[in-house]
């Protein structure tokens, strides 16, 4: 079977492909099902690099890089979920105990980040899956969730800030639309993102960051942001569940969306 060729978009707007080949297998249930075995190189833009001195922004970047993590994650499982009904079904993770409700006819893939030092409060590799509808090109429409060690200072997340706080960062973090008010001169070669916080609330006791990104010309994407603290058995764990779509498509996605976000569950966190 001839390689796929899987393209996936950021939080940032940055664009990445991966090359994945997708052999099928039978998997008994009440309705016919295939697993995908997905094998991936990757083709990846060099990051920016965050400022290792500032304490903040490196807990800002913790959410901003779980956003990136669809496209950077090395895939090596994904398979279609079972559940043929009209209704979602339950996921439930064996590994760090989570659970998320998930569409029929979506699919999921699993990787692996290597550690960052830059992360203050986070160590060792992040977990990371991604579920996106079959059929649909991935990097439209996708949700991800990175899950990642954090050091004991890090007891609740209050310890990123307040959500106003943590969302405004975040947005701006990743705004340059002032480079639109500069001289052509000045602006540079690479495309002017713009990114527009919609809202930043918290939502039972979790972060909850809604907010928009377009890097000029592309289309203009919607995310969505969960941040949770939890524990997997052995670690205290930060769980950052991010969904995006394109504007355009919106309003077929977005009930879809905001319904697997508010559906993580993840278990009760110690110290």
């Amino acid at each position: 079977m001839s390689p796929r060729t899987l393209a996936f978009s950021s939080a940032s707007g940055r664009a990445f492909t991966s090359t994945c080949s997708r052999p099928a297998r039978a998997v008994s249930s009440a309705r016919p099902q295939r697993a995908i075995t997905v094998n991936c190189s990757r083709n990846l833009s060099q990051q920016q690099g965050e400022n290792a001195d500032s304490r903040s922004l490196n807990r800002r970047s913790l959410l901003l890089a779980s956003s990136a993590a669809i496209a950077m994650a090395p895939w090596r499982q994904a398979e279609a979920l079972e559940g043929a009904g009209a209704g979602f079904s339950s996921y439930t993770d064996p590994l760090d105990g989570f659970t998320l409700s998930v569409p029929p006819g979506w699919v999921v893939g699993e990787g692996e980040l290597p550690g960052n030092s830059s992360f203050t409060g986070a160590s060792g590799a992040r977990r990371t899956l991604a579920w996106f509808p079959e059929g649909a090109n991935p990097r439209d429409v996708n949700v991800t969730l990175v899950i990642t060690n954090v050091s004991v200072e890090f007891t609740k997340l209050g310890s990123f800030g307040s959500p106003s706080s943590f969302g405004s960062s975040l947005v701006a973090s990743q705004d340059r639309s002032y480079l639109l008010r500069a001289p052509e001169w000045a602006r540079g070669k690479e495309p002017i993102q713009i990114a527009k916080l919609v809202d930043a609330s918290e939502l039972s006791g979790r972060y909850y960051v809604e907010y928009t990104v377009q890097k000029l010309p592309e289309p203009q994407r919607h995310l969505y942001s969960l941040l949770a603290l939890g524990y997997n058995g052995m670690y205290n764990r930060l769980f950052t569940l991010t969904a995006q779509t394109l504007e355009a498509d919106r309003a077929q996605y977005e009930s879809t969306l905001l319904a697997m976000i508010k559906s993580l569950s993840v278990p009760q966190q110690r110290f």
